[in-house]
């Protein structure tokens, strides 16, 4: 039973992983449109190369964060609203969890900005910090009530150390 709930969480995470970025890259180059911006602002194949650099390292830190979860904290990074298909058996506060509290969604900011590249958008590039306070917003709302629930003071110290979604450059280490 939990093998299949990893396998729906994976399946579930990688739709997500797919869908809003294209969604990001729809809304990026019709709001460029609507606004009037220039239509190709970084010339081909520099968009694509920035593009394959951006990608590289989201997908680095959303892979790494992944494999923290299932391996270390022995569950599924699937969760919406604060319900988790599989559940993290332990807090995990080490690999990516060691420098930001949600290093998936700030992977997750540079698959934006990726496709923001990759169709050559100006507003998809300004729009990111907008898309990174409704990510904070959410964990806010949702998956940090959920963790304080699950994991208690532990969580508390552990958030109060470790930046929600912009890592530090020297590792969390607990007392």
């Amino acid at each position: 039973m939990r093998k299949t709930r990893v396998v729906i969480g994976t399946v579930i995470s990688a739709g997500v992983f797919v869908a809003l970025p294209l969604v990001y890259a729809v809304i990026s180059r019709a709001l460029d449109v609507v606004l009037g911006l220039p239509e190709e602002p970084i010339q081909w194949p520099a968009n694509l190369l920035l593009t394959g650099v951006v990608w590289t390292w989201g997908l680095f830190w959303i892979l790494w964060a992944y494999s923290a979860l299932v391996f270390i904290g022995q569950g599924s990074p699937s969760e919406i609203f604060g319900y988790a298909l599989e559940p993290t058996k332990q807090l995990v506060i080490t690999g990516p969890y060691a420098y930001v509290r949600n290093p998936m969604v700030f992977g997750l900011q540079f698959i934006f900005l990726g496709a923001a590249f990759l169709v050559n958008s100006v507003a998809g590039v300004a729009l990111l910090p907008v898309a990174a306070l409704i990510s904070a917003g959410y964990i806010r709302f949702f998956e940090e009530k959920t963790l304080v629930k699950r994991f208690g003071i532990e969580y508390e110290h552990y958030r109060e150390h470790v930046p929600m979604l912009i890592p530090n450059v020297v590792p969390y280490v607990p007392d």
